[in-house]
């Protein structure tokens, strides 16, 4: 019989580094050149932004260092380079399901600016 694995170990601050560094990267492209991809994406590259706030508590800004800045850029960056949406792209039951609300997951109750005819066919179907 195998001794039991020991627990994880506290979380890495360069795993929440290179999240922002991916948040800040989307955020830019988005602002730069709109958006050309489907929902599913959407919610992918979205999600992101919900990964960094789960991992924000465990980490103080002087941990993240000049990341913290960067995230604060990269939120700035993508609020100008989005619009407000009527509902949580994810649907409003997955929002009930997971306690989001446009306060606190704003990233969620947001679509591109400049989006294709594709994504708003999709969030035309959201409910």
């Amino acid at each position: 019989m195998n001794p039991p694995s020991p627990p994880p170990g506290p979380p890495d601050v360069a795993d929440l580094q290179e999240l922002i560094d991916q948040w800040a990267t989307f955020a830019s492209d988005l602002e730069r050149d709109g958006y050309t991809f489907d929902l599913d994406n959407w919610l992918n590259d979205v999600d992101v932004r919900e990964l960094i706030l789960e991992a924000l508590p465990m980490f103080s800004r002087e941990e993240m260092g000049e990341h913290a800045l960067k995230l604060d850029v990269a939120d700035s960056t993508f609020k100008g380079a989005t619009r407000e949406f009527k509902r949580c792209v994810w649907g409003s039951g997955t929002a009930r399901k997971e306690k989001w609300t446009a306060q606190n997951n704003w990233w969620y109750f947001r679509t591109p600016a400049r989006s294709n005819d594709q994504l708003e066919d999709e969030l035309a179907t959201v409910r």
